[in-house]
């Protein structure tokens, strides 16, 4: 009995598994299917709801599965928009942008098929382009319970679209989120396919439920070997430096958590041997998952409406560069909640160097500004050791001397420094801790360039540019004062998070850029069903 009672819970973990990822269905949009290198392409994502990630991931494979670029989005509502801003060098071709999440049940990526046409480089010689030979497609549901109306079938330039959309009571009751509301120029010759693939990366890690994880490997440069018990230090630069550690497993690696950080970030990763004569060597994992295996390609005739089609939005694109027509509006990044001192305390003693006399070099600033604090350059081995001032004797042991915040243990990057390089130094005398990091007192120098370019190039320590969650951006129109201007958008409206309402209501003036359009509306059901209604019209 107690047999069958078991075989009958496991089968209802699957089916309740099974219905889970049903209804986890994965979603991906961009706000058109052909671009223009130098453009910015726009994109929303519906993520799984069985992965309590915070982070999905957008980059761009291009057609020899190099990826291009990438950009990190963070999910609110197991929903997520962002953008890439595509780099004019981008030859014309059929690329592949992709969709995932780090350490999912399935391991799926979603992947989307887009043209990009060189901005510099018409298709007048090309009579076939690849398309991705795709077995299985599933398309989103049409549905009947949204209507689109006061939409023209045909609209003038620069002209008003005033468009009122309706959703059914029983729709409204199962919309899941916000939804996807944009118009924007079609190509009837290129539809984007959009499928999922299951990941072929082996992704070790750690599920990323709290924010973005970055992690790596360290080495034993003779042995070659995994070094286990190494402290590794992440250091993100600032007037209050953002500071973690890591002790390595038994297999040499470690893992860092990078919350509330968002745009670019400068960070340095460096470790220090056990013994003065261990040396070691970081290596990063990719912040991105590996390209794998890239769909097949078959090849199709090139319509001359194509080739056509492209040439005006090459021009249209160019003019738009000329005119510098930014569509963009960069919102305020989220406020970072800043400690008030530093991670290793409040300092005893606050010294800015400029306030005094000019003084060469760090030697002739310790003995003429800095209390507590002995620096010695005997035969060109310099040595710092700092008071520790309860028990009135200097520290026998080395004090944590940091840059811009950067652990540094060779004092010959900081011995030529005089006060016109340093903004101020913090001096702590007393021990110091943090975690299970002990500190026989503390001297933080901080420079005036902070750029920390002083630092040693070494296989124990990487500078990193990390591009953390993107700064959230909406769309605009551009401000546009001389009647004689043309309005070069092709994108017209784009609002990834409407709230789901009865009515609602779409305001906006198409461009000069002549063509089909079409108003989508985009969302998803509580059950993982996606849908669409959509309504065509022509510029002319």
């Amino acid at each position: 009995m107690k047999k069958i009672t078991f075989i009958f819970m496991l089968l209802s973990v699957i089916t309740t598994i099974m219905k889970a990822q049903e209804k986890s269905s994965f979603g991906f949009y961009t706000d058109r299917d052909v671009y223009v290198s130098g453009e910015t392409l726009l994109a929303k994502v519906y993520t799984p709801e069985i992965n309590n990630s915070t982070m999905v991931y957008m980059d761009l494979v291009g057609p020899f599965g190099k990826r291009i670029l990438g950009a990190s989005l963070e999910i609110r509502n197991n929903q997520a928009d962002g953008y890439l801003q595509l780099p004019d060098s981008l030859s014309s071709g059929t690329y592949q942008l992709r969709a995932y999440e780090k350490n999912t049940v399935g391991k799926v990526k979603i992947i989307r098929e887009i043209w990009i046409s060189n901005r510099f480089d018409g298709l007048e010689k090309t009579n076939q382009i690849k398309r991705a030979a795709v077995a299985e497609i599933k398309p989103d549901k049409k549905t009947t319970e949204i209507s689109i109306a006061e939409i023209q079938p045909e609209y003038p330039v620069r002209s008003s679209i005033n468009a009122s959309i309706r959703i059914g009571e029983s729709l409204m009751k199962e919309i899941d989120g916000n939804l996807l509301v944009s118009i924007s120029q079609t190509e009837p010759n290129f539809t984007s396919a959009t499928f999922q693939v299951q990941s072929d990366q082996i992704n070790e890690g750690k599920n990323q439920d709290k924010g973005m994880v970055l992690s790596g490997l360290v080495t034993d440069k003779k042995t070659l070997l995994p070094a286990d018990s190494i402290t590794v230090y992440l250091t993100i630069p600032d007037s209050i430096p953002g500071f973690q550690y890591y002790v390595t497993r038994k297999d040499g690696r470690f893992y860092f958590l990078i919350e509330n950080y968002y745009g670019s970030v400068q960070a340095v990763v460096q470790c220090f041997g056990n013994t003065e004569v261990q040396r070691l060597k970081i290596k990063m994992d990719e912040l991105f998952d590996g390209t794998g295996t890239l769909s097949n390609f078959t090849k199709q005739p090139v319509s001359e409406e194509f080739k056509t089609n492209i040439k005006r939005n090459i021009d249209a694109v160019t003019l738009q560069k000329i005119f510098a027509q930014e569509k963009l509006r960069f919102s305020a990044a989220p406020l970072k909640k800043r400690a008030p001192y530093p991670y290793y305390g409040k300092p005893n003693q606050i010294i800015d160097p400029q306030l005094f006399i000019d003084l060469p070099n760090f030697n002739e600033i310790s003995k003429e500004l800095l209390p507590g604090v002995k620096f010695r350059n005997y035969n060109n081995e310099p040595s710092l050791q700092v008071l520790n001032a309860p028990n009135r004797i200097f520290f026998s042991e080395k004090p944590l001397i940091l840059m811009d915040g950067i652990p540094i243990r060779d004092l010959n990057v900081i011995k030529g420094m005089g006060t016109a390089d340093i903004d101020r130094v913090d001096i702590c005398q007393s021990e110091r801790f943090y975690g299970d990091l002990r500190f026989a007192g503390v001297v933080a120098i901080y420079t005036t360039k902070a750029d920390y370019s002083n630092l040693p190039e070494s296989d124990q320590l990487i500078r990193l540019k990390l591009e953390t969650i993107q700064t959230p951006a909406t769309l605009t129109e551009p401000q546009i004062t001389e009647a004689n201007i043309p309005d070069l958008r092709q994108l017209i409206y784009w609002n990834p998070s409407t709230e789901p309402q009865a009515m609602l209501s779409v305001k906006c003036k198409t461009s000069t850029v002549l063509g089909q359009y079409r108003l989508v509306v985009r969302g998803r059901l509580k059950d993982g069903t996606l849908f669409f209604k959509d309504k065509p019209f022509e510029v002319k």
